[in-house]
């Protein structure tokens, strides 16, 4: 068999140098190009030696473990003992996951007339398997685990992200409570124009049984201010919450005003993840005809009014 040295330094220089690129992504850490490369040329000089020199000891586990250790540390630098676990930790979970799915890929696509095909039996009645693969396919398999794994974890991580800004969600209304989950928005400033209380979004659905009939569906093309002018005093079944809707001022994304219905409740109690809840009376819930998160993971947008401390059990100094 010919081994082409140079071939071998310059494909796990290349490979080395991703996954450590990974290893720093997954970690949240910016290291210098110049340490990513350098551990990078440690790595492919590791691997080239065995070519070119006889050291037993370091293809050992020691020895393995000794150079991922100098690749690591060489790339992030100390940061002390638990600092330098979790990067050694994160090196080897990226490594088996792109390098095992270049494994894994390379025996789906690979054909055989039956199933013990590229298996054979050892001496000591072991099964040894088989593994051969072209440069080219190498290439390919190894970027697709590359991509895998990074779109994986991404959106593992951007969930993370959105489980930290939920909240339980209950309002109460006369007498009754509806729970719903609902996402912290730092972002949004809506208030009630007048007597500037905040308004929380929830999806219109979550009330159906409440509202009139049909309002659930027309709220996503009709005008909140046509479907208040409907209500009449004199319908056989009255809207029993027709005093607590409010007609709620806001700005479409186009900029163009528009009118968001909503209504008062009695009172809204916020909870996220164990904490004290926090119940605030000042509050309007506005109605939203469509649905808030594509996943139904959440119902509701709440006001970051609503969970701060001070909001807990705070009484409205006029009327909202």
């Amino acid at each position: 068999m010919v081994v082409y040295v140079d071939l071998v330094f310059f494909t796990n220089l290349a490979v080395d140098g991703i996954v450590l690129l990974l290893t720093a992504k997954v970690r949240r850490i910016y290291p210098a190009k110049s340490r990513v490369i350098g551990a990078a040329v440690l790595g492919a000089i590791y691997a080239a030696s065995m070519f070119l020199t006889s050291v037993p000891f370091l293809y050992s586990f020691a020895g393995k473990v000794l150079v991922s250790l100098a690749m690591v540390f060489l790339t992030f630098g100390y940061g002390g003992p638990m600092q330098l676990l979790r990067n050694i930790g994160a090196f080897y979970t990226v490594n088996f996951a792109t390098l095992g799915g270049v494994i894994g890929l390379s025996y789906l696509i690979r054909s055989s007339d039956t199933p013990w095909g590229g298996m054979s039996v050892t001496q000591d009645g072991g099964i040894a398997l088989q593994w051969q693969m072209q440069l080219g396919l190498f290439v390919t398999t190894f970027l697709l685990s590359v991509w895998l794994f990074h779109g994986t974890s991404e959106t593992r991580r951007k969930r993370q992200n959105v489980e930290a800004l939920i909240w339980d969600v209950e309002v109460r209304v006369e007498g009754r409570t509806w729970t719903v989950r609902g996402l912290l928005d730092t972002g949004n400033r809506l208030y009630e124009p007048l007597t500037r209380t905040p308004v929380m979004i929830m999806e219109a659905s979550v009330w159906k049984e409440q509202l009139p009939a049909g309002w659930c569906d027309r709220l996503k093309g009709e005008s909140a201010d046509s479907l208040v002018a409907e209500l009449g005093t004199d319908d056989p079944e009255p809207f029993a919450w027709s005093h607590r809707l409010r007609l709620i001022p806001y700005r479409a994304v186009n900029g163009s005003p528009k009118l968001m219905l909503g209504f008062k409740p009695d009172s809204v109690t916020l909870t996220h993840q164990g904490q004290t809840p926090l119940t605030s009376v000042r509050v309007l819930i506005g109605l939203d005809g469509g649905t808030l998160s594509s996943d139904a993971s959440y119902r509701a947008i709440v006001h970051p009014d609503l969970a701060q401390a001070d909001a807990k059990a705070s009484a409205p100094s006029q009327p909202a």
